[in-house]
Formats: structure tokens, C-alpha cells, sequence
């Protein structure tokens, strides 16, 4: 009897290498890039025709909630197969938490691990080289290798060998890894492509639930005996706190002397790990530009711009990568755009917002956009949703005029309740319960300014909430 595929989609990074697209409340793999989708989006649309919907689970942080349920709507995807982090432990704990679930579901069951920010451009070789590894797997997790067409710094390699493996395995491109190298400087990756021996690591995995969980077990005891006492969804809790943060490659794979690679070629593969590698991707003209905004440009040569909103002129620019958006811009080398993690490191140590947000900010009922800010004060542009609202809240620091520009709003203000149409207001002191309701079929759109001596997100005191928050 054939054993069962289920997909495992792991979608908790941060993607901090795309900043300042990429921010901690709208990661990577929700961004669209090349399509109208996003990347998780493109993703899913990758593997539903080989995996059914009722089988694909998708591991994220509790952080992402309200968008994996709106991107996974669409696939039919059942919302219990959603595995929500209550905070990131990298990718070991992550697959291990959902190897641990599907087999309490259906022990002999064949998963296939994705990354959900990668882009493969050939989605017939992608199923073939699934269905080749899940006939091989066997007794191994099968882990492909894309051959490298660069000396790439920001991969990890692996090196492969054909001793100890079977001929008809060797004639499936499959090969036995020998070790598995980190990201190497440029010299070391020259060496590497040069020598023709190794491969790129695509973090794609593919083997049964047992196998993975041995595995585990054998090199991450510790964690192992925490996910026996997962006996479903409800318990993440209770173990999360005590388990240590640890990468699938090096917690497990580097450790372990039975892990096989197939040879990927042909995939159309790349992780985009940096603007670099998405600029690759990227058509160009005949200078070897690629101008994604309004730009005007003169003399420049290999230059990519994405911009936003705003006219942006270029002159005499070689070898630069130009990203803007409405609150940061940011300008590299190309070779150098890796090192946008250090930016992103030092927002986040300094505790700037620009690390943590963007101007416009999505959230479940809705959005908004900061406008202006300064001393003692913060103006944004709030839209709602028809039939959604915010929650009943109060501010401990801070107080909130509201304009109706569009729509008609309910309001609820201590124990008053009315309506606000277009070119009305209403002032809510600080330390007053509140909430705004959009009743009709059409968006709500307000202008809101607040006034205060702290006006974060984080002063945010909820009482009722219809999506579950409790911050």
C-alpha cells in the first residue's frame, strides 16, 4: 500500500536580508516578487497538484496568525494543519513539531519539507525529483543539491560522494553527502564550484515521519523526549519554553552519516537569500539595468532600482542595487547586499521601527498608514474592512481624535455607542474604552491623531477582540 505524501511548508523567517521590503511583521515569503502572489503563495500553487490541501502543514510563528490564515484560505488548506510557534526556535524544532503531529495522524506518512521564500521556476522537474526521492528515501532523509552556477557566499554547500551507494541509486542522481560546508568566503567558494564535487543546499527535505524522528532522536535527544509529550496542537505550549533553538542542518544533518542528495538540476532554483540573488533573476536592458519604479536614468550601467511611489533619478550608477520604500532607502554594491543583516541588526538593537515595521501596516481587520509624526503626536490614515472592527481597547498613554473620510463608522465610546459619516469626528480620551466598527459593504476609511508622550503599538490595553489577540 503506498504511503501517504503530506508537505511540511516552513514559513516563521524573517527574511532579513530583503529589508527594507522585508520587516519582522511582513517577512519575505509574504512579499510578491516576481507574480501577483506572494512567495508562500507561489509555493503552495508549486506542490498542490502532487499533495493534497487536507496533507500540507504549514509551521509559522503565532507572530503571522492572521496572514497564514488569509494566504492558506484560498488553498483550502484546514486551518488545524497551521502549527503556530509561540516564539522562533529555528528550523530543527520546527520540523521536528510537525514530523511529531503528522505521525500521531498517520505514522507511515512521506513528508517533503519547503522553504516557502525559495523560487523554482520548473514546476514539472520539481515533481519528478519529488516522486525520484520518495522512491529512494527508504531508510535516509533524501536532501536536494542544486548544482552551483556561481561561487555563491551565501549558500551552504554540500559535498557529495558515490561510494557506498547502489548503482541503480547512482543512475537516479541520487548520492551519498559526504559533509555538509557553511556559507564559505569568496575564495573558499571558488575552490568549491571549481572542484565540481559540491552542491548547493536547497532546504528541501524529503523522507518518512519515522526516519525523521529517529534521526532526531539520535541527534537531539533532549528535544526528542519533549515532543513525546505532543499529543496534539494544544500541548506546543507547555514544551516550547524548554526547547533550545537549533538549525535542521546542524542539529540533525551534519551530524548524521545516512543522508542522501539528489541532484536538482534543472529547477530553475534560487533561495533569493539576498537583493543579489533576486537581481539575478530580474530581465534586463542593454546598459544590463533593471528598473522597477519611476526612474530616470543617465549613463548607468548594471543597476537595479525597485522603488515605490516617488520619481527616482540614477546618474552615472555601476553595480548598485537601489531599494526604496516609504520610510527607508536602501543603496548597495551588489556584492556587498548580503550585508543588509547588519542594518537589520542594528535597528533592532537601537529598537528603531523601521526594523520592525513599515509605514503601512496590515492587520486583520484592515490597516493603516502612518502619515506624519512628531513630538507628542502621530497621524495615520486607518482603513477597516467591511463588517470587521477593532477591538474594545483603551490607551493608557495616549488619546485619539478620529475623522471619517469615507464610509460610515460605529463607535463605541464607554457606554455610548453611535454612528460617524464623512466630515464628522470624535475625540476618545486617554484611559477610555473604545472601539470602531465598519457596518457597511463598502471599506471605512478615518484619519486618526493621536496625542501623547508614548504613542507605540504597544499601548494597546485590549478587552474583547474578535481575532484573538491579547496584545
Amino acid at each position: 500500500m503506498p504511503k501517504h505524501k503530506y508537505a511540511v511548508l516552513l514559513a516563521g523567517g524573517q527574511g532579513s536580508r530583503f529589508w527594507p521590503q522585508s520587516r519582522t511583521l511582513e517577512p519575505k515569503q509574504f512579499l510578491s516578487f516576481f507574480k501577483d502572489s506572494s512567495l508562500f503563495g507561489q509555493t503552495v500553487s508549486r506542490i498542490k497538484h502532487l499533495i493534497p490541501a487536507k496533507n500540507i502543514f504549514v509551521v509559522t510563528s503565532e507572530l503571522y496568525r492572521h496572514q497564514i490564515l488569509e494566504f492558506t484560505a484560498p488553498f483550502k488548506i484546514p486551518p488545524a494543519n497551521i502549527i503556530f510557534e509561540p516564539e522562533p526556535k529555528n528550523t530543527a524544532p520546527s520540523i521536528g513539531l510537525a514530523a511529531r503531529l503528522i505521525s500521531i495522524l498517520d505514522p507511515e506518512a512521506m513528508i517533503c519539507v519547503f522553504p516557502c521564500d525559495h523560487r523554482i521556476k520548473n514546476k514539472v522537474r520539481l515533481h519528478r525529483l519529488l516522486n525520484k526521492a520518495i522512491a529512494v528515501c527508504q531508510d535516509n532523509i533524501v536532501i536536494f543539491g542544486i548544482p552551483p552556477s556561481r561561487p555563491a557566499t551565501g549558500y551552504g554547500y554540500i559535498k557529495a560522494q558515490k561510494r557506498k551507494i547502489s548503482a541503480k541509486a547512482q543512475k537516479r542522481g541520487v548520492l551519498k553527502v559526504e559533509k555538509f560546508l557553511e556559507k564559505p568566503d569568496p575564495g573558499t567558494a571558488r575552490k568549491l564550484v571549481k572542484s565540481g564535487g559540491y552542491f548547493w543546499n536547497s532546504g528541501i527535505f524529503i523522507g518518512s515521519c519515522r526516519v525523521f524522528l529517529e534521526e532526531i532522536k539520535k541527534r537531539l535527544p533532549g528535544f526528542s523526549r519533549q515532543l513525546l509529550k505532543i499529543k496534539g496542537p494544544a500541548d506546543i505550549k507547555s514544551i516550547w519554553g524548554k526547547v533550545r533553538p537549533v538549525s535542521f542542518d546542524y542539529g540533525v544533518l551534519e551530524k548524521s552519516k545516512s543522508i542522501l542528495m539528489l541532484k536538482a538540476d534543472g529547477l530553475g532554483w534560487s533561495d533569493l537569500g539576498s537583493w543579489q540573488a533576486w537581481d539575478e533573476e530580474l530581465k534586463k536592458d542593454k546598459s544590463g539595468n533593471a528598473l522597477k519604479a519611476d526612474v530616470i536614468s543617465i549613463g548607468s550601467k548594471n543597476t537595479t532600482v525597485l522603488g515605490y511611489n516617488r520619481l527616482i533619478a540614477a546618474i552615472g550608477l555601476e553595480d548598485i542595487i537601489v531599494v526604496d520604500t516609504p520610510d527607508a532607502l536602501l543603496i548597495t554594491r551588489k556584492g556587498k547586499s548580503e550585508q543588509v543583516k547588519k542594518v537589520v541588526d542594528i535597528l533592532k538593537e537601537k529598537r528603531r521601527q523601521e526594523y520592525y515595521t513599515h509605514k503601512a501596516v496590515k492587520r486583520p481587520w484592515g490597516g493603516y498608514t502612518v502619515l506624519d509624526t512628531g513630538c507628542g503626536f502621530k497621524v495615520k490614515l486607518v482603513e477597516i474592512k467591511p463588517g470587521h472592527s477593532l477591538s474594545l481597547q483603551f490607551h493608557k498613554k495616549r488619546s485619539e481624535h478620529w475623522v471619517v473620510v469615507e464610509g460610515k463608522a460605529v463607535v463605541i465610546k464607554a457606554r455610548k455607542r453611535y454612528t460617524l459619516s464623512a466630515n464628522e469626528s470624535t475625540y476618545i480620551p486617554c484611559g477610555c474604552a473604545h472601539r470602531l466598527m465598519n457596518p457597511c459593504a463598502q471599506p471605512l476609511k478615518i484619519i486618526e491623531v493621536q496625542s501623547g508622550g508614548y504613542l507605540e503599538e504597544d499601548d494597546i490595553v485590549r478587552i474583547k477582540d474578535d481575532y484573538g489577540r491579547s496584545r
